[in-house]
């Protein structure tokens, strides 16, 4: 059981350490988040 806690725990670190590079990355290329945001809503 201790194990399943670490794994989801890392899981969930990997998955924010992802997103967080890709809005890094749309902020250094000027892209409005918004627009990305309003169009995957969509």
């Amino acid at each position: 059981m201790q194990n399943d806690v670490k794994l989801v725990a890392a899981f969930l670190a990997l998955n924010a350490g992802v997103i967080s590079l890709v809005v890094a990355g749309y902020l250094k290329g000027s892209m409005n988040i918004g627009a990305v945001l309003q169009h995957l809503a969509q």
